[in-house]
């Protein structure tokens, strides 16, 4: 039976999250702000100032760039060579691999010098499209960026960030949403399961959330942390839910900043956890869509050996970035910063965080928690808690058997097993146990589900004939039943 706490924080908090990452998970559900047609310009440009320390904010960029679409006239032309000349001078001064920078800049130049881009001079959502093209050509960097936002609050000179009204409503959406901590769970052989999809701000606040989630999971055997849709955030947090699982401190990723030449060192301490600490197997859930601050938790936690990936591979985004305007309305994400990790040297850039265990992501969480099961399975003492575990892990897989039996090989299972009656009634198989009837769900092969707490398997003889039933009980008992 499963355990559920849904929204489970009652804890007054405050907080402002990385909102670059809750436009991409709540811009559908969210279009409706008092005062504003859409998620406003005046909105999206709240914590420009703020990007300095913001870790990922690929994806609001993205979506402010997207929503701007068809705000300027195309009659208005594209200065080409003077967009040209700007994006390339803030590359050169802002991108975190210099070389590259120099050689995106050289091709630019030559595809403006022999025109490529004069037919998109009135279209500057294609040019900006085909620029960003151009820059791939040359170096793939998921985090930077082409767009065309002629609203975006940061082309003004002096922009300082968001206004108290605006940074009020922000912390109240975050607050409302929880700081994104919508589901904590108890699975089935007590593993706890804590899907999580943004990393967000000011984690002092936040706090409380993550105790009480994470406090709720503390007596779990094992527990899975689901980041297959977690597009990223703040590596403060990051760093603060990693510190949870860890009983000394120990650093876990470092970032270089070439804008500022400094760099920031991120350790997982169980000091921030106020004495909380957690130290069952962990296992990681990614999937393609696990971006920036989900992989930066994936990378440190596999690197440092205190988790399992169970997933697909990363999308591969480990610079931080911040959003440069280059004139005429256009902008550009540039990444400013590069992460280190202190085992590898390196990071998860372009390649992604590899899983220990690639199976595909709609199939991570039963896959995680089968290894779980064959990992106590195998280390069990006694035959019966062996047991329990075959049936665990046969409950995962109750009608996901692709080899489902055709229904005329239900007959050869028909018949009594000591006081069991399987018989077939059209496509479906039945247990009448004194009286008390129940359908039968596949699992695989000769193996079916007889109610919650039992299954059926059918045993053949030398004969090649189903002679016998053996029935598995949930508490790891076995009993078998001879067919008359």
């Amino acid at each position: 039976m499963q355990t559920t706490i849904e929204g489970f924080t009652s804890i007054p908090n405050q907080n402002k999250k990385s909102w670059q990452d809750i436009i991409r998970n709540y811009g559908k559900e969210q279009t409706c702000i008092p005062g504003s047609r859409k998620i406003n310009d005046k909105l999206i440009g709240m914590y420009q100032n703020q990007l300095k320390s913001c870790f990922f904010c690929f994806f609001l960029f993205f979506f402010t760039t997207y929503i701007c679409t068809g705000q300027v006239s195309k009659k208005q032309l594209v200065q080409i060579n003077r967009l040209i000349d700007s994006i390339n001078i803030n590359l050169e001064n802002n991108y975190i691999f210099p070389d590259k920078a120099l050689m995106i800049a050289t091709h630019l130049r030559s595809q403006a010098k022999k025109g490529a881009y004069n037919s998109f001079s009135t279209d500057p959502q294609k040019l900006a499209s085909q620029v960003q093209a151009d820059i791939y050509s040359i170096h793939r960097d998921p985090h930077m960026v082409v767009g065309y936002n002629p609203g975006w609050q940061g082309h003004k000179k002096g922009y300082t960030g968001p206004s108290e009204e605006e940074a009020r409503w922000f912390a109240k959406f975050v607050k409302d949403n929880n700081f994104m901590f919508k589901k904590v769970e108890l699975l089935p052989g007590n593993i706890g399961y804590l899907p999580f999809n943004i990393f967000v701000e000011h984690v002092k606040d936040a706090k409380p959330i993550i105790a009480s989630a994470l406090g709720f999971l503390a007596n779990s055997s094992a527990i899975i942390i689901d980041l297959r849709e977690n597009t990223g955030g703040e590596p403060e947090m990051v760093s603060q839910l990693e510190s949870y699982f860890f009983k000394e401190k120990i650093l876990l990723n470092v970032i270089i900043n070439r804008s500022n030449k400094d760099t920031a060192f991120y350790y997982a301490d169980p000091a921030k956890t106020d004495g909380l600490t957690l130290s069952m197997p962990m296992y990681i859930l990614t999937s393609k869509k696990t971006f920036s601050g989900g992989e930066d938790f994936s990378y440190g936690m596999q690197q440092a050996k205190r988790a399992t990936i169970v997933g697909e591979v990363t999308g591969g985004g480990a610079h931080p970035t911040n959003p440069f305007s280059v004139g005429q309305g256009f902008l550009v994400q540039i990444p400013f910063a590069r992460s280190s990790n202190p085992v590898t040297k390196t990071d998860w850039e372009g390649t992604g965080v590899i899983p220990d265990v690639n199976v595909d992501a709609s199939k991570a969480l039963i896959k995680a928690q089968e290894l779980i099961f064959r990992e106590r399975q195998a280390m069990a003492k006694t035959e019966e808690e062996k047991q329990k575990m075959e049936y665990l892990i046969n409950a995962l897989y109750v009608n996901q058997d692709l080899g489902t039996l055709p229904v005329d090989q239900f007959d050869k299972f028909v018949g009594t097993y000591g006081p069991l009656v399987i018989y077939r009634e059209g496509n479906k198989l039945f247990c009448n146990i004194s009286d008390n009837i129940s359908e039968l769900a596949h699992i695989s092969k000769n193996l079916f589900v007889l109610d919650g707490n039992a299954q059926i398997d059918f045993i053949k003889n030398s004969k090649g004939v189903y002679s016998k039933a053996r029935l598995l009980t949930s508490h790891g008992g076995v009993f078998e039943e001879l067919r008359k």
